[in-house]
């Protein structure tokens, strides 16, 4: 179901599966590793927080100080089991632990040697009321090394895979501070960075030397878009640091998780844009977290989940498989199943279920603080046990309804006669230029050219969900995985296009490409740039005439998005249909000359694959009625403990 292949030697898109040992008892550990195993679960997935590893006398992973600090036991229960693992060790992991799993000793609140993050404004940035550490620092940056190089030479380099569990470690937590989708005016703009900043560029544009010197909401907008292409390097050369304490063999399978962009908010898909541009220099693997919303209730968080994948042809690492916080249908399969699909049908490679088992115990050096959570607005009642309500499994062998879900995932994706490996089809693909997004970026309400991004891509969506089209989604850095013929949209602001820009698209149209233009108004020289220029006031009526006809147009289709995965002869292998309206839909298609359709309820999703000459739903979303299920597990049922059971925190 994906252009490329897939990951740690299986045959096909792979489950991952969060297990916050460090919230579960110890004695519960092997018969939750055995229910993850039988549910479907492929690979364990597990943060490794740095606070909880943390000892007076040094840290403790084999269980010295407390039996669930020992993660080498866990490891080892993990291969026994016939499972694989990914190790998250941050440092800044979030997970719901106590400031992101940082030593609260980091924190520049504790120990003002740390110079703290600072927003435009120069307010600190907090977690849990305490303010997070500038990786600027080099006090900050030399503990994270130690802590890094110790989890490498005593955790990960001794189990990894083929001798042990460990096939991939993931560093930072979407970008370092889960703040890779933040608008520019969010990064860090604390003295030491602005000063790296200045002096890095201050040779150009001697001007920026005295960017540390003056209010960031001051600067010009010059410095602002300098500060915009910045962000990239920024989080490319804080990934290689981090990378840079791994021994070769745990390097070599490390990857980052970056969140996919909110559309919602302004500047973060400009930003997300520029902030991720340069991951791919790094040479590490790359997936994608998928906190935006509910795409089966939210229009917005469906394109996110659209437009960022498409974007950067990224994987599922992270996925909400039950946290009620928002939203209650979190807790429900169908909504647990819609977004696997989705994940699927947009080419992902693995499926993540984050969390696969609700767990209850854990102690203070994981726990929220109450009167942190309150001081940013949050409610310590949301963040007590169960972590994550809605999770498949539970340790204490409970299970909940979203096990229909990994069930119906896990027999889907193991079906003999379900094809794998298709591509991605599009009829349009959706150019998002880097001048665009450097303009865009900073806004934190909509300027010029936030407005066009925000227009182009609510109009590329509409295509889909209206007018049958399939729209992928490029940049500069990916064009050349689209077909010399593709037709692109490519939405331009008042700055227009530079060089390097010009020359992609001149060669483009030279190749037989089409290209285009939506921008605010009909601009001079134009025809240099595009083919057609449409101004974006007109966009949503006129695409749809000016485009040629859709490849699988059928005319009685209900709305609905559609993404069909072909072959590389561009034969359709298989089709995902879902509904994104407010009401039950029938969505048809033309498929190998002959009408496909399927009927969808609110909030619906399904897949069909080729039989014979025609397609069939082999997978959809319909409302069940959920007998309860039982304990998956003789070992967990066994284990279950009573409320009077004594259990004492590691210390």
């Amino acid at each position: 179901m994906t252009d490329t292949s897939f990951p740690y030697g299986i045959d096909r898109p792979v489950i991952y599966g969060e297990y916050p040992y460090y919230r579960a008892l110890p004695e519960h550990w092997d018969g939750n590793l055995a229910a993850l195993a039988d549910a479907g679960i492929d690979v364990v997935t597990c943060y490794v927080p740095w606070r909880f590893h943390e000892t007076p006398n040094g840290y403790d992973f084999t269980g010295t100080t407390g039996p669930q600090r020992d993660l080498r036991r866990l490891l080892r229960l993990i291969g026994e089991h016939g499972l694989r693992a990914v190790l998250k060790p941050g440092p800044f992991v979030h997970g719901e632990v106590q400031l992101g799993g940082l030593p609260d000793r980091v924190s520049p609140s504790i120990d003002p040697v740390h110079p703290p993050v600072l927003d435009a404004a120069g307010e600190p940035v907090t977690s849990q009321g305490l303010a997070l550490p500038s990786t600027f620092g080099s006090g900050y940056r030399e503990q994270v090394r130690h802590w890094l190089r110790a989890v490498d030479q005593q955790v990960l380099t001794p189990n990894l895979a083929p001798h042990g569990p460990i096939v991939a470690v993931q560093l930072g937590n979407e970008g370092i501070y889960s703040d890779a989708n933040h608008p520019a005016s969010a990064h860090d703009f604390s003295p030491p960075a602005v000063r790296a900043f200045a002096d890095r560029l201050g040779d150009g544009d001697p001007a920026l030397a005295d960017a540390a010197r003056i209010a960031p909401r001051r600067w010009p907008s010059t410095w602002r878009l300098a500060w915009a292409r910045h962000a990239g390097t920024v989080l490319r050369e804080q990934y290689e640091e981090l990378a840079a304490e791994l021994s070769p063999a745990v390097r070599a399978v490390a990857m980052v998780n970056l969140p996919l962009p909110n559309l919602d908010t302004p500047g973060s898909t400009a930003s997300w844009l520029l902030r991720t541009a340069q991951v791919d220099r790094l040479g590490l693997h790359e997936g994608y977290t998928s906190w935006v919303g509910n795409a089966t209730r939210s229009r917005s968080a469906f394109a996110s989940h659209w437009f960022g994948v498409r974007a950067r042809r990224s994987s599922n690492v992270e996925d909400n498989w039950g946290f009620t916080w928002t939203d209650e249908s979190f807790a429900r399969p169908t909504t647990a199943l819609f977004h696997a699909l989705l994940a699927l049908g947009l080419g992902s490679r693995t499926c993540s279920v984050y969390t696969a088992c609700g767990t209850a115990y854990w102690g203070p050096e994981i726990d929220l603080d109450p009167a942190g959570l309150r001081s940013e607005g949050l409610d310590p009642v949301d963040y007590g046990p169960p972590y994550c309500p809605g999770a498949p499994l539970h340790e204490d062998g409970r299970t909940g309804p979203n096990l229909w879900a990994l069930h119906t995932l896990r027999d889907l994706l193991r079906r003999p006669d379900t094809p794998h490996g298709g591509r991605f089809g599009a009829d349009v693909a959706l150019l998002v230029p880097k001048v665009l997004a450097e303009a865009a970026a900073w806004n934190e309400t909509d300027g010029p050219a936030g407005t066009i991004l925000r227009g182009a891509v609510d109009v590329a969506f509409t295509l889909m969900t209206d007018h049958q089209y399939r729209v992928d989604v490029i940049t500069e850095q990916t064009a050349g995985l689209s077909q010399p013929t593709d037709l692109w949209l490519v939405p331009l602001g008042a700055q227009g296009p530079d060089d390097e820009l010009l020359a992609l698209l001149r060669r483009h149209r030279a190749d037989g490409g089409t290209v285009i233009v939506l921008a605010e108004r009909a601009r001079p020289g134009w025809p240099e740039i595009g083919d057609v220029l449409v101004p974006m006031t007109v966009a949503h009526e006129t695409l749809p005439r000016l485009l040629p006809a859709p490849r699988y147009a059928h005319p009685g289709s209900d709305p609905g998005v559609v993404f069909v995965h072909e072959d590389s002869a561009g034969t359709p292998v298989g089709i995902f249909a879902f509904n994104v309206t407010d009401r039950a839909v029938t969505v048809r298609r033309t498929v190998r000359g002959q009408s496909v359709s399927v009927e969808l309820p609110r909030a619906g999703a399904a897949y069909l694959c080729a039989v014979g000459d025609t397609f069939e739903v082999v997978t959809e979303t319909s409302e069940v009625d959920l007998p309860p299920f039982p304990p998956t597990s003789a070992a967990i049922a066994l284990s279950v403990l009573s409320e009077e059971t004594q259990w004492t925190w590691p210390s």
